[in-house]
């Protein structure tokens, strides 16, 4: 069985930067991204942001939910977009005495179009950012939120929105997720490491991925655009009993941009937005081994 995957360096990276700013710019011939014909009007995404806890307590972890509901037939983009697009990105003024954590990105749906696969989500999306108080006793304050993204039908429109939130911590309360913190968490990716009986492994320009087949369906692998590493295309066997997936990986240190190489990616199964999925990143050479038995 034959895996999709996208191929890409530092030189894609850079490319698609440059087709994105001239699509912004309204300038003809652009491959790789459609421009909006005249006559098209650009979709209205409706985002908001709320807490992700009944209360927001000092001492436990906060966090806010950013929700971006997506009309009919778009699609906006993952981090790692694939062949096209561009991420979408979210960012948080805090008031002084917080600080703003790492947003939590769901696992994203995987979109066949006429550059490549590319990967991101429609109808609706939710993305986790959480935060903390750095002062003893942070005065009440408004957060506030923006967001940009590049939503894609036929055609594709760069949007932005802003909105806001006030947050107020209290104290001796224990906070309680609410259902939909619930359901933005079911579709975060977990770290491979937790899955029972899961290995990945480096082994001569292959990375290797084993394991237990999940009741969910069969084993995919979603690429991170990582620069000079670049991944081929997977191939995967198995039976009842697991599974074994392989990536090629082809090294081009010249287009590094100066890191050491790391391969990431999600290790997914099933079609559907909340069936499992895990981080995986491994160094090259691999340090150790990142699955557990």
């Amino acid at each position: 069985m034959r895996l999709p995957v996208i191929r890409g360096s530092a030189k894609g990276s850079g490319m698609r930067c440059l087709l994105l700013l001239l699509t912004a710019l309204g300038i003809p011939g652009v491959p790789g991204l459609r421009p909006a014909p005249p006559a098209e009007r650009p979709p209205v995404l409706a985002f908001t942001v709320a807490s992700g806890q009944s209360v927001m307590a000092r001492g436990h972890e906060n966090t806010l939910l950013c929700t971006l509901e997506i009309p009919d037939g778009y699609h906006i983009y993952w981090k790692h977009p694939g062949a096209s697009g561009a991420p979408t990105e979210i960012e948080v003024d805090a008031p002084e005495g917080y600080e703003i954590g790492s947003m939590r990105w769901p696992r994203p749906e995987v979109f066949d179009e006429p550059e490549g696969s590319t990967y991101g989500y429609s109808d609706r999306v939710t993305f986790i950012i959480p935060f903390r108080h750095t002062a003893p006793l942070p005065e009440p304050g408004e957060f506030v939120v923006s967001a940009r993204w590049l939503a894609c039908k036929k055609a594709c429109f760069m949007g932005s929105a802003t909105a806001t939130i006030r947050v107020s911590l209290l104290d001796h309360v224990k906070p309680v997720p609410t259902e939909a913190m619930r359901r933005a968490a079911a579709r975060i990716p977990t770290p491979v490491a937790e899955r029972p009986s899961t290995r990945v492994t480096f082994v001569k320009d292959r990375l290797v991925i084993s394991g237990p087949i999940d009741p969910a369906g069969l084993p995919a692998f979603i690429p991170a655009d990582v620069p000079g590493v670049v991944l081929g295309e997977p191939s995967i066997r198995g039976d009842a009993s697991g599974f074994e997936l392989v990536v090629p990986v082809d090294l081009e240190p010249e287009n590094s941009l100066g890191n050491e190489p790391v391969i990431e990616g999600l290790l997914v199964f099933g079609m559907k937005p909340q069936d499992p999925s895990y981080d995986i990143r491994m160094p090259v050479p691999p340090a150790v081994d990142a699955g557990t038995d």
